[in-house]
């Protein structure tokens, strides 16, 4: 007969340090299998198995052409602005307006690729119990769920049934992606990948820099625009001879103008997430309520998100098993 035992396993967190997380191991006269947050299998799941290419290991997620979208959407205003505008500000004000923007489009487009493209915090499946059970026996043993005590407050760990594990505190599958998530903010189609435990911190500065970047901008192109306006004299006729003369910084102020918003209204809505300790999921959901047992101060949320020791991938460490092997 099966034989349901509990267990006990230390799980980090990226912002309280260590849990103490109960889970339960199936005992079966043949074959004893452990449901942990970590795999044990020594087989090496299919999605790590398969050899991957290079665009599937800069974008990890279904989407292609939403994420090529969002690149091109940021692409192109920078290239039209150091190419039209940027020359004359140089020579009218000072070459460090370029050395500034060239800075915000460098972290701008390596926090993309970062979030991107980096494992965001994968917890590799195991493999099903009707390869040890039949599907009878499966059935007279349905996995329980164990109710955790996180900061004195309820938690209940879920099991879920396609990758056959136990979600640690602030796990959750995506759907999208088929897999479970450590940390799980949000799957993001802009980005093509899941926003969770180890790429969050390159997704948040991605959205910083792309709005400092369209605001920067929309100020120096109609700065562009203000200076031959002036240069001209003034007046009516002399508006309308400016924007003949700088067609690109007019059209560069009306697409950041547009553009900016939702970005904007993203960035303070992470701000208010980092703020309050939550993800977008446990803020949507209201998992926690008014109280959240990962907030801490202010200054050290900020901390967890930037400075937090960086998490190890599991599916690195089961590609080295593999090569080992």
């Amino acid at each position: 007969c099966n034989i349901l035992k509990q267990r006990e396993a230390v799980v980090s967190t990226q912002s309280t340090g260590v849990v103490t997380v109960s889970y339960y191991c199936v005992i079966t006269p043949l074959k004893k299998r452990e449901l942990m947050t970590e795999p044990v299998s020594s087989q090496v799941h299919p999605h790590v198995a398969q050899k991957k290419t290079f665009l599937d290991r800069v974008l990890r997620g279904p989407e292609r052409i939403p994420v090529f979208s969002t690149f091109l959407l940021i692409l192109v205003p920078q290239v039209l602005f150091y190419a039209c505008v940027a020359p004359f500000l140089v020579h009218r004000l000072s070459v460090g307006v370029v050395v500034v923007a060239l800075y915000v489009s460098i972290l701008c487009f390596c926090n993309f690729f970062m979030a991107a493209g980096l494992d965001p915090g994968v917890i590799l499946p195991q493999q099903s119990l009707d390869k040890i059970e039949n599907a009878e026996q499966k059935k007279e043993v349905p996995p329980p769920k164990e109710v955790l005590v996180v900061g004195g407050i309820p938690f209940v760990s879920k099991y879920c049934t396609t990758c056959n594990i136990y979600r640690p505190p602030r796990a959750s599958h995506c759907g999208l992606c088929k897999h479970c998530v450590s940390t799980f903010d949000h799957h993001c189609p802009a980005i093509g990948n899941c926003i969770a435990q180890r790429n969050y911190r390159f997704f948040v500065i991605f959205v910083f820099s792309t709005v400092f970047m369209a605001i920067y901008i929309l100020a120096f192109s109609l700065a562009n625009v203000l200076l031959i306006y002036f240069d001209l004299g003034g007046g009516g006729s002399s508006f309308n001879d400016a924007i003949s003369k700088a067609p690109v910084a007019c059209i560069l102020v009306i697409y950041s103008f547009l553009a900016i918003w939702s970005p904007l209204g993203l960035c303070c809505f992470h701000l208010s997430l980092i703020h309050t300790g939550q993800t977008t999921k446990e803020s949507l959901s209201n998992t926690f309520g008014t109280r959240t047992p990962y907030s801490q101060s202010c200054a050290k949320n900020f901390f967890n998100v930037f400075y937090s020791p960086f998490f190890p991938s599991f599916e690195k460490l089961r590609e080295k098993r593999a090569e080992n092997k």
